[in-house]
């Protein structure tokens, strides 16, 4: 019995049961949400059933697979590997998730061009995908959270290095400092400018 339950915990990681969670969460086409008896009253199958299947405790028949990609409107590939075949060369050549090339492509239709109130989403989008400093940003941003999350793991008599000094209310500060820094700049590209003096 103890072996079962170790390969259920093990299977609440596989791709198909990772998936089918994070369309529950968000629907792949609009972001709501969808409940395990919405779910289930679509395909057919018992509430219990679908939470059976994103827990990975059971499979569904490709029949029941077939059907919940229907429902949100994915393909069935998406559903088995996590990528569809439409983003599949996004995902590989970028490294992206299928959930980042969807929102990618989905900002263009959020935002239309023909909206005059939102024509500059899509610009500045570009612009800030497109500036080397935002990519820059996001490794140092990186840097600063692993400086953080090693303060959290330091003994007491690590910190007695520090006399005096709150090392992780420090590293807050750095970090707060620099995402002000980058947003700062940014905004002042758009003309802009809101530092205080």
């Amino acid at each position: 019995m103890a072996r079962q339950t170790e390969q259920n915990i093990d299977r609440y990681y596989d791709v198909f049961p990772t998936t089918l969670r994070g369309i529950l969460e968000s629907h792949p086409k609009d972001g709501h949400s969808t409940t395990y008896k919405a779910l289930g009253e679509a395909v057919g199958v018992r509430q219990q059933t679908i939470s059976q299947y994103a827990s990975g405790q059971t499979q569904p028949t490709a029949d029941v697979v077939l059907r919940i990609a229907k429902y949100f409107d994915v393909s069935v590939d998406y559903l088995l590997t996590g990528v569809s075949s439409y983003n599949k060369e996004y995902s590989e050549e970028l490294g992206l998730s299928e959930k980042a090339v969807e929102l990618l492509k989905r900002a263009k239709e959020m935002y239309p061009q023909t909206d005059l109130e939102r024509t500059r989403t899509m610009p500045y989008l570009d612009e800030l995908l497109s500036d080397k400093a935002f990519y820059e940003f996001l490794d140092a941003l990186y840097y600063y959270v692993e400086g953080l999350q090693g303060t959290q793991g330091m003994t007491d008599e690590m910190k007695e290095h520090f006399k005096g000094l709150d090392i992780e209310g420090y590293f807050v500060w750095q970090l707060q400092m620099f995402v002000q820094e980058f947003i700062q700049k940014e905004i002042k590209k758009l003309g802009l400018d809101i530092t205080t003096e």
